[in-house]
C-alpha cells in the first residue's frame, strides 16, 4: 500500500469537470459489465445541475477525496438521504445511502476509499441517522471485498430475471 497525501472535503461546483470524469469511470464498468442495464450517455455523464443539487444539499452531499497539493480528485461518494415510507409491518426508515462511489485505480488501496467512507459516517451521524447503505452490483467483487472490510453486511439481496416469454 504506497501514500498518497490527500484530504476529504465536501465538492464544489469547481469540482464539476473531474467529477464527470470519476462518473464516466464508474460508468465505464458498469456498462462493461451489464450492457444490458447501463448504456452510454449521449451528452455529460451527469449533468451540471444534477450535480449542483447534489453539491447544495441539503439531503446530499457529494464528499471527494482532494490531492493535498492541488484540486485534483482522486475518488468521490455521493450521499442522499433517503426516506421509506412505513407500512403494516416495517417502521418508517431514514437512512443516508452511498449511491455513487469510486476511487481512481491509480489511486487504490492507499486508504482513499476507508476514509470517504469514514467520512459518509460522520455526514450521517451529524444529521442524527443511525444507517449508512448502499447497493453493489453482483459483478462488482473488488466492491463487495471492500465494503465487507469496511463494515458493511448484506441485508437485502435483489435479484433479476427475464420473464418467460
Amino acid at each position: 500500500m504506497s501514500s498518497i497525501p490527500f484530504s476529504i472535503r465536501a465538492a464544489t461546483e469547481a469540482d464539476f469537470e473531474q467529477l464527470c470524469d470519476l462518473f464516466a469511470e464508474l460508468d465505464d464498468l458498469h456498462r462493461e459489465a451489464r450492457p444490458d442495464l447501463f448504456v452510454k450517455p449521449a451528452g455529460l455523464p451527469r449533468e451540471r445541475a444534477y450535480v449542483s443539487g447534489l453539491i447544495a444539499g441539503p439531503e446530499s452531499s457529494i464528499l471527494v477525496a482532494s490531492a493535498k497539493d492541488s484540486r485534483y480528485l482522486y475518488g468521490f461518494a455521493t450521499l442522499i438521504v433517503r426516506r421509506l415510507p412505513a407500512n403494516p409491518v416495517r417502521p418508517e426508515r431514514r437512512l443516508v445511502e452511498i449511491d455513487n462511489f469510486s476511487v481512481r485505480m491509480s489511486a487504490r488501496r492507499c486508504g482513499i476509499g476507508r476514509a470517504l467512507i469514514e467520512h459518509a459516517d460522520r455526514w450521517a451521524a451529524r444529521r442524527g441517522f443511525s444507517s449508512v447503505e448502499l447497493a453493489v452490483h453482483e459483478f462488482n467483487t473488488g466492491a463487495i471485498d471492500f465494503y465487507l472490510a469496511t463494515g458493511f453486511s448484506t441485508s437485502l439481496r435483489r435479484m433479476i430475471r427475464s420473464p418467460a416469454q
